[in-house]
């Protein structure tokens, strides 16, 4: 600030003293400051004034808030740990900060988005607000946990068994909420049979976990059968045999059981001589069985006869690469005395196994005379193999690499031998799997042709953050006759996928003009997978430049006024 002051008095040698503030040229605190001048002349007469020079503060402070901030809760939180710095600055000293809403740095965050707001305020009142905000997403699954399968009994003369379980789970943040998605609830009456019991939980934030298992009621209740007590009768009038008729009865807890006849002859059919043994079995929908047998006596002399059951084609039985057939060859005679004996193929009862048996029989009777049948079973293989495949695999890219290796197996299985196993889709196991997803199928085919598949994916995430470097700190000098200067730099990065992108988020761009002063330069690079990694330097541009004393500065400050020319004696002696 420069200012200047007259005086003038009758006799010469009047003199000029400041008594109190600053010389004219000098630099003026913020605030006021009063000047007094004294002029004394060569006779001791006085003479005073005074002014104030007043330097208001009218620049506003600075202040700088972090971007906004997304993470995740903490594990097993519904809440997370965040730290982040809020910087201020000021012309003067003693400007003050104060956050007006939100939560310290360092605190924990509730899940969802918190508000953080601050205001920088100096000693003239002069402020400045910034704000961010803090978003938490609950990212954490829910945990669940089914019973192991439940294998049981049907109850007593019911087709079905009275089962009672629990489902338990859990989550990080309250209000998640349980559904069964199939099956039937704890405590219900069970079928006999396999039922699939699902459930799904839910949290606020949408993320799910499911399990299932099994109650499985065997139906171990055997049938009942009755057979007629043994029939012995004499030939009818001209015949070597005789008709009888008869009855078997059977019962059983589930509907759908089947009688078969596994030797013997029908009722109401025409017996032959001798001895015929009739047997019977109840078999029920789960398997359990039930025997009966009786035997007809007949005495007759009449010549044999034979007949075998027709073709029989059948499905393997479960599991096995055959099937228990059971049939029944009879024959008649007139006269007692004819046998029967089976020539090829198996007896009934038997496992047959897959493909085609042939199967004879001849009866002789006692004088020689011989009839002869046979017929074929053939067993089906329609079991389809089974296979599994691992759970869907997830995983981080190998370091350094936009992928990663992954092995995994497959099983599968047959009732017969020979099964082939063939990849349909995706990679093979130890293969380099590519970032994003990869699905993965597979295809079993039997001797048969029966067929079963199974698919899941491989997830290679891409967790590796990628590098990025600024220049040192820069410090230059003005361009020459400017308040700034052109500075140019390089900021590099490199990251493991292709696709990364630069973004400056603070400062001015390589080439700028930078003005005097330290101007703060930031940048951010993010991948294809959302990491990212910063990078800071300050670009300061020191005005080494001299003024000309003839002209008012161009930077930095207040212009200087030059005196008026009848004021330069004054002027001189307050310098």
């Amino acid at each position: 600030m420069t200012y200047s002051g007259s005086f003038n008095d009758n006799c010469a040698g009047a003199n000029l003293a400041q008594t109190a503030g600053l010389a004219s040229g000098s630099s003026f605190p913020s605030g006021t400051t009063a000047n007094s001048f004294t002029v004394t002349d060569g006779s001791g007469n006085t003479a005073t004034c005074s002014f104030t020079v007043t330097v208001n503060d009218t620049e506003a402070p600075t202040i700088t808030c972090p971007a906004n901030v997304v993470v995740s809760n903490d594990p097993g939180q519904c809440a997370a740990i965040v730290t982040y710095s809020v910087s201020f600055n000021d012309n003067c000293a003693g400007a003050n900060l104060a956050q007006t809403a939100g939560l310290a740095s360092g605190s924990s965050f509730p899940s969802g988005t918190t508000s953080n707001s601050f205001t920088v305020t100096d000693g003239s009142g002069n402020t400045a607000a910034c704000s961010f905000t803090v978003t938490v997403n609950d990212t954490e699954i829910p945990t669940i946990t089914c019973p192991a399968n439940v294998v049981v009994s049907n109850d007593p003369g019911q087709c079905a068994a009275i089962v009672t379980y629990s489902v338990s789970f859990n989550d990080n943040c309250a209000g998640a909420n349980l559904a069964q998605t199939a099956g039937l609830a704890s405590g219900s009456s069970f079928p006999s049979g396999t039922t699939l019991n699902s459930f799904t939980v839910t949290d606020g934030s949408g993320n799910t976990a499911t399990c299932s298992f099994t109650v499985t009621v065997n139906d171990t209740e055997a049938p009942t059968i009755t057979c007629p007590a043994n029939v012995v009768v004499s030939n009818d009038p001209g015949q070597c045999a005789a008709i009888v008729t008869y009855s078997v009865s059977f019962n059983d807890n589930c509907s759908g059981a089947n009688l078969a006849q596994t030797a013997g002859l029908a009722s109401g059919s025409s017996f032959p001589a001798a001895t015929t043994s009739n047997s019977f079995t109840v078999t029920d929908g789960s398997g359990n069985t039930a025997t009966c047998s009786f035997t007809v006596t007949v005495n007759d002399t009449e010549a044999p006869t034979i007949t075998c059951p027709a073709n029989v084609v059948v499905s393997n039985d479960p599991g096995q690469c055959a099937a228990i057939v059971t049939y029944s060859v009879s024959f008649n005679d007139n006269c007692a005395g004819a046998n029967l004996a089976q020539t090829a193929g198996l007896a009934s009862g038997s496992s047959f196994p897959s493909g085609t048996t042939s199967n004879s029989f001849t009866v002789t009777d006692g004088s020689g005379n011989t009839a002869a049948c046979s017929f074929t079973v053939t067993v089906n293989d329609t079991e389809i193999p089974t296979i599994t495949c691992p759970a869907n695999v997830v995983v981080s890219n190998d370091p350094g690499q936009c992928a990663a290796i992954v092995t995994y197996s497959v099983s599968f299985n047959d009732n017969c031998a020979g099964a082939n196993l063939a990849q349909t889709a995706g990679l093979a196991s130890g293969s380099s799997f590519p970032t994003g997803v990869t699905s993965n199928s597979f295809t079993v085919t039997d001797g048969s042709g029966n067929t079963a598949t199974c698919s899941f994916t491989v997830t290679v995430n891409d967790t590796e953050i990628p590098t990025i470097t600024c220049p040192a700190n820069v410090v230059v000098s003005n361009d020459p006759g400017q308040c700034a200067a052109i500075v140019t730099y390089s900021v590099s990065f490199n990251d493991n996928c292709a696709g990364a992108n630069l973004a400056q988020t603070t400062g001015l761009a390589s080439g700028s003009s930078f003005p005097s002063g330290t101007t703060a330069n930031s940048f951010t690079v993010t991948d294809g997978s959302g990491n990212s990694a910063t990078c800071s330097f300050t670009v300061t541009v020191n005005d080494t430049g001299n003024p000309d004393h003839h002209l008012p500065r161009q930077c930095g400050g207040q212009q200087r006024s030059r005196p008026m020319r009848g004021d330069r004696d004054l002027f001189s002696q307050l310098q």
